[in-house]
């Protein structure tokens, strides 16, 4: 069964609750690819968390993980998407993609996102029938 979710928007005290679940998620897959800039990182963050499509997702009546989502004439934007490590694996990722891709159809948009060539939810998304529509040295962009 899904997990049930929720969201509220982000506000700037969230930083403390995001920026560990991004830089433990983030970091190593970085480091494989190229070099982590802890400084740009962190900016990169404090900057979505201010941003009027950041949400946190809400689960087992706690914070389970942080979303931005943007929109514009032709799609539905992903741009992060991220899960605390105790919260993984249970369905609540998928729950949270079948959601988006059902309010994308209903707006008859296109739903994209961006994922690292070697990030494991590169999986999910396939499972959940993203295509990888253009694919470079380190990201594949893929849309629903």
């Amino acid at each position: 069964m899904a997990l049930i979710f929720e969201l509220r928007p982000s506000n700037s005290s969230d930083l403390a609750f995001c920026w560990p679940i991004y830089r433990e998620a983030m970091q190593p897959l970085s480091e494989a690819l190229t070099q982590w800039n802890e400084a740009a990182q962190r900016k990169l963050i404090e900057q979505a968390i201010g941003h009027a499509g950041t949400s946190i997702l809400k689960a087992e009546n706690a914070d389970a993980g942080w979303l931005q989502v943007e929109e514009t004439g032709g799609a539905v934007q992903l741009r992060h998407l991220y899960l605390a490590a105790p919260m993984r694996n249970r369905g609540l990722g998928s729950a949270f993609l079948v959601w988006m891709k059902e309010r994308a159809d209903r707006k008859r948009k296109d739903l994209v996102l961006e994922v690292m060539t070697n990030n494991p939810a590169r999986r999910l998304y396939e499972r959940m029938g993203f295509k990888a529509v253009v694919v470079s040295d380190d990201k594949v962009t893929m849309r629903y």
